[in-house]
C-alpha cells in the first residue's frame, strides 16, 4: 500500500478514541513509517521498530577496543554506530564501548568491559595502562607518550617513566605530570635538531625558560623540578643546566584564620544553627584542624589516659595519630552529637559527623528540610555542609571582623592553630619538638609563623633605622657599599660661601646636584655621614655656631638667627655619638 497517495486520513485514534491519525513518515528514527493522533500525542507504528544499530550504522568506523575481534557486516572490526544526537559518540555493538571517533587518547572508549580484562604490557606503545605496574587511580587509566619526538628522545622518556612507574617512585599523577613536562621539552630538542641527549646544554634550558613566562611560579619551580630530577636520571650534569638561581621564589600567603572577634560573635548565634553543624564548628575551632580530619574523625574520638580526656584523630597529611587535651565544655559538645548519630543514623555508622542534603539559603537558620546521609561530610568547602551554614550565618547575622569588615570562612582555618599558641608562649624550639619538625623553618614558614604584631615589634625599628628619619649617628656598616669600598669619593668638604665648610661623607653621589636640595644643610640631611676624623673641625664648627647664635639673637637678625639654630639642632643629633665613639 502506498500511504503517500492510498490514505485519506480517515481512520481514528484506537487509544483516544477520537482524534484523527496523520499520516508520518520518519526517516531519522527507527520507525519509518507511523499514524499520529491530531488529538492525543500518541502514535500508532505501522511497521517493526528498526533498532539504532541497524539505521545508524557506520560502514566506514573500527571499533578502537583491541579486546573486540568480531567482524561487522563489511569486514571491518566491531559494528559501529552513533548514539545521540548532538554528541557525535558512537557504539560498538558487539563489546558495548561508547567513544567519540574523533578523539585521539584512550580513555574516550575505556568502559567496564576493559576494566575486567588487560592486554599484554607492550613498551612500543605510545599508551600504558597503570595497573600493568599495581597502580589504581580514580581518573589516571593511562601514562600516554605520543607527540613526543625525536624517536631516541621517546625512548628515553619512555625508559625513565618505566623505571618511575615500576619502582613506584612517585604517585601516578605526579608521573603523568613528569611525562607532560618532558613532553613539552621535547619541543625545544626538536627545534635544535639534537642528536644525543649529552647535546643538551644550558642554552636549551634558557630557551625552555623563555617558554615559560607566562607560567606562574609554582607550575614553572614544578616543571623545573620535574627536568632536574630528570637529568639526574640520566648522569648528566644537572646542578650546571639548571642552577639554584633558576627556580623562582614560592611566596607562601599568610593563614586566613577567623579573629577572635568574628568567633566570638559566630558562637553567639550558634544557637540558630542545626545543634550538628553547631558541633562541627566548635570541634573544628577547638582542634584547628585540618577540614579532612575533622570530617573523617571517629565516632569514638574521646579516649581516657590516666584519668585525662583527649581528642584522637588521624591526620590524613602526615599519615600519624594526634591527640589534645579535651576540656569539659568540648567534651559535652561531642558526646552530645554521638548520642545525635546514635539516634540519626544507627550505631553501625564510624563518623563523629555526616553529610546533609536540600541546604537552601531560604531555609535559614533553622533548615528544617536538610536530610542527613550515612556518609562524612564533603571536603571540599563549597559543598561542605558547615562551611556552607557559617557562611550563611555571618552573612544573615551582619558578622564582623576586628577592622570592621565582613569575614570570609575559607574553612580550611578556623583559628591559629595550637601550634602558634605554643610558638607564643615557649617559643619555637618548643613548637618545632610539638609538631616532630625536622627543620624550624618549616614550622615557621606554614605552621607556627609570626604575627602581625611580632613582626612589627622587630620590623618597624629595623624600618625606622634605615630611614633615620632622626639623623642619628649610624655606624659605617650601614653604610652604601660604594661608599665603604671608595669613601674618597663619597667626602664632602664643601665650602659654602662666605663662611660654612661642610665635612663628612655622603651617602649619595656628592658629585652630582643634591636632589634635595639641603645645601648648606647637610648636617641634617639623613644621607650625611660624619667623620670621626673631622671631629675637631666638627668642635670648632659647633663652638662658632653657638657664638654666631647668641650674636644674631642680640642684633635681632632673624635669617643669620635660624640659619645658625638649624645648624646647632642638627650637629646636637648626631655630635654627641661621634665624641662617645672617637673616645673609645
Amino acid at each position: 500500500m502506498n500511504w503517500h497517495l492510498e490514505y485519506k486520513n480517515e481512520f481514528c485514534c484506537p487509544h483516544c478514541k477520537y482524534g484523527q491519525l496523520i499520516f508520518r513518515h520518519d526517516t531519522s528514527k527507527g520507525v519509518g513509517l507511523s499514524l499520529e493522533c491530531k488529538s492525543c500525542p500518541k502514535t500508532t507504528a505501522l511497521t517493526c521498530k528498526v533498532p539504532a544499530y541497524i539505521y545508524n550504522y557506520q560502514c566506514s568506523l573500527e571499533c578502537p577496543n583491541p579486546l573486540c575481534t568480531q567482524l561487522g557486516h563489511d569486514g571491518q572490526k566491531g559494528w559501529i554506530y552513533k548514539v545521540g544526537d548532538k554528541t557525535g559518540n558512537c557504539k560498538c555493538y558487539f563489546c558495548g564501548i561508547i567513544f567519540n571517533p574523533k578523539a585521539s587518547g584512550l580513555s574516550s572508549w575505556i568502559s567496564s568491559q576493559t576494566e575486567r580484562e588487560l592486554l599484554l604490557f607492550n613498551f612500543a606503545d605510545n599508551s600504558w595502562n597503570i595497573r600493568h605496574f599495581g597502580y589504581k587511580h580514580r581518573k589516571i587509566k593511562h601514562i600516554y607518550f605520543s607527540d613526543i619526538h625525536p624517536n631516541w628522545y621517546i625512548l628515553l622518556v619512555k625508559q625513565y617513566a618505566y623505571y618511575l612507574l615500576k619502582f613506584q617512585v612517585f604517585s601516578v599523577s605526579g608521573i603523568a605530570q613528569r611525562v607532560g613536562t618532558l613532553k613539552q621539552f621535547s619541543l625545544i630538542i626538536e627545534q635544535h635538531k639534537l642528536q644525543t641527549y649529552t647535546e643538551i646544554d644550558r642554552q636549551l634550558l634558557l630557551t625552555f625558560f623563555d617558554n615559560c613566562q607566562n607560567y606562574k611560579a609554582i607550575t614553572f619551580h614544578n616543571k623545573l623540578t620535574f627536568i632536574k630530577h630528570f637529568f639526574e636520571w640520566l648522569k648528566l650534569d644537572d646542578k650546571y643546566l639548571i642552577r639554584q638561581r633558576d627556580f623562582p621564589k614560592l611566596r607562601n600567603n599568610d593563614p586566613e584564620w577567623l579573629d577572635e572577634v568574628t568567633r566570638t560573635a559566630i558562637k553567639q548565634h550558634l544557637s540558630k544553627i542545626p545543634a550538628p553543624i553547631a558541633c562541627h564548628y566548635q570541634v573544628q575551632e577547638y582542634t584547628a584542624a585540618r577540614p579532612v580530619d575533622v570530617c573523617q574523625i571517629a565516632f569514638d574520638c574521646l579516649v581516657e589516659e590516666n584519668g585525662k580526656w583527649y581528642i584522637k584523630f588521624y591526620q590524613h597529611k602526615v599519615a600519624r595519630w594526634h591527640k589534645l587535651p579535651a576540656t569539659r565544655d568540648i567534651r559535652r559538645v561531642i558526646e552530645e552529637q554521638q548520642q545525635w548519630i546514635r539516634q540519626t543514623l544507627g550505631s553501625d555508622y564510624p563518623y563523629l559527623f555526616c553529610h546533609f542534603r536540600a541546604i537552601r539559603t531560604e531555609s535559614y537558620p533553622s533548615f528544617p528540610n536538610i536530610k542527613p546521609l550515612p556518609m562524612p561530610p564533603k571536603v571540599n568547602a563549597e559543598i561542605n555542609p558547615m562551611v556552607r551554614i557559617i557562611r550563611l550565618l555571618i552573612e544573615r547575622e551582619k558578622i564582623q571582623d576586628a577592622n570592621g569588615l565582613s569575614p570570609h570562612f575559607t574553612g580550611k582555618i578556623t583559628r591559629s592553630s595550637r601550634l602558634q599558641e605554643v610558638r607564643v608562649k615557649y617559643g619555637m624550639e618548643a613548637a618545632q619538638l610539638y609538631a616532630d619538625h625536622v627543620r624550624s623553618a618549616t614550622t615557621f614558614q606554614h605552621y607556627a609563623p609570626a604575627t602581625r604584631e611580632q613582626v612589627a615589634h622587630v620590623d618597624l625599628p629595623f624600618q625606622a633605622l634605615l630611614m633615620n628619619p632622626d639623623n642619628k649617628f649610624l655606624p659605617w656598616q650601614s653604610l652604601p657599599e660604594s661608599l665603604l669600598k671608595n669613601p674618597k669619593a663619597h667626602e664632602l668638604d664643601i665650602e659654602i660661601a662666605p663662611r660654612l665648610v661642610i665635612y663628612g661623607h655622603c651617602a649619595l653621589n656628592p658629585k652630582t646636584p643634591c636632589p634635595h636640595n639641603l645645601y648648606p644643610k647637610c648636617y641634617g640631611c639623613s644621607s650625611f655621614r660624619p667623620s670621626t676624623s673631622k671631629l675637631s673641625l666638627y668642635e670648632r664648627q659647633y663652638a662658632g655656631e653657638q657664638e654666631r647664635l647668641q650674636q644674631a639673637s642680640y642684633a635681632g637678625a632673624e635669617l643669620a638667627y635660624e640659619e645658625a639654630k638649624t645648624t646647632v639642632e642638627a650637629m646636637d643629633k648626631w655630635l654627641p655619638q661621634l665624641r662617645r665613639l672617637a673616645n673609645e
